[in-house]
């Protein structure tokens, strides 16, 4: 069976419920000679994702006006952000400026187009450098980490970013490995967001069963900030706070091996 659908506007929605959530979800207002206009998406911190328009000699200039990029500076995610807008153009057909602005310019026939466009890059930028914190704060707890390593055990103990195949045969990445004798010991990063935690159990769990010559260190910013996923980690891995002193660092590379 076939549905037809009548266009409407909203002035024509009879319901008056349905009539204020419509009107609600896209908003307009004026700022000089620009106009703002919210859509109905969110970026990751609850704020509604908007564009500006801006009348040009044969059409508009449409910009997010650096909103994506404020999303992700304000959690520190700003390298992210730029790496994911940086491929706006190529994915949804607008400029990325130096200015940290996702734009495109529209004729009067192209401009719900380029509102939509404008509106989805920004809103995908900003979300992609949100989802990849977790990862981007492990990578770095991990790097001071294997420097440390490597500093106190020398480079031909310490391997940094390596892979090892767990009893599954599936292969697991380690910011550091050091390896004295027989036994190795794996450190890696964890940090407090759920991606990070259940990857980390899994693989913390799979190389657990290689045996007593594998020992892995979850490494964690601190105690405190890990809360509730301290004890599902400890499960699988020793786990000490990535600012320990080298005393601490030596004693679990000495009691595993």
């Amino acid at each position: 069976m076939t549905l037809a659908f009548d266009p409407l506007t909203r002035d024509d929605i009879r319901d008056e419920a349905v009539r204020k959530a419509v009107g609600s979800l896209v908003r307009a207002s004026t700022w000089g000679a620009s106009y703002l206009v919210t859509v109905p998406m969110i970026y990751p911190s609850g704020a509604v994702v908007g564009v500006k328009i801006t009348p040009e000699a044969g059409g508009y200039w449409v910009s997010d006006f650096a909103m994506g990029y404020r999303e992700a500076e304000a959690i520190d995610a700003q390298r992210s952000f730029g790496a994911h807008a940086g491929k706006a153009p190529e994915r949804y057909g607008v400029e990325y400026t130096v200015g940290h602005e996702i734009r495109m310019f529209a004729t009067e026939r192209q401009l719900t187009t380029a509102i939509r466009r404008v509106a989805a890059a920004s809103h995908d930028a900003a979300t992609k450098a949100h989802n990849s914190l977790p990862e981007m704060e492990a990578h770095e707890i991990g790097a001071v980490l294997y420097q440390r390593l490597r500093d106190m055990f020398g480079a031909d103990h310490v391997k940094g970013e390596t892979k090892i195949a767990g009893a599954s045969n599936l292969d697991w990445p380690f910011a550091a490995e050091v390896t004295l004798g027989e036994r190795r010991v794996l450190f890696d990063a964890v940090v407090p967001h759920h991606s990070s935690v259940v990857f980390a159990k899994s693989k913390f769990s799979d190389i657990r069963r290689l045996g007593p010559e594998t020992h892995p260190v979850a490494v964690v910013e601190s105690f405190a900030k890990m809360s509730k996923w301290l004890p599902l980690i400890s499960q699988e891995a020793e786990v000490i706070e990535a600012g320990v002193g080298e005393d601490v660092l030596r004693k679990v590379v000495a009691e595993a091996a």
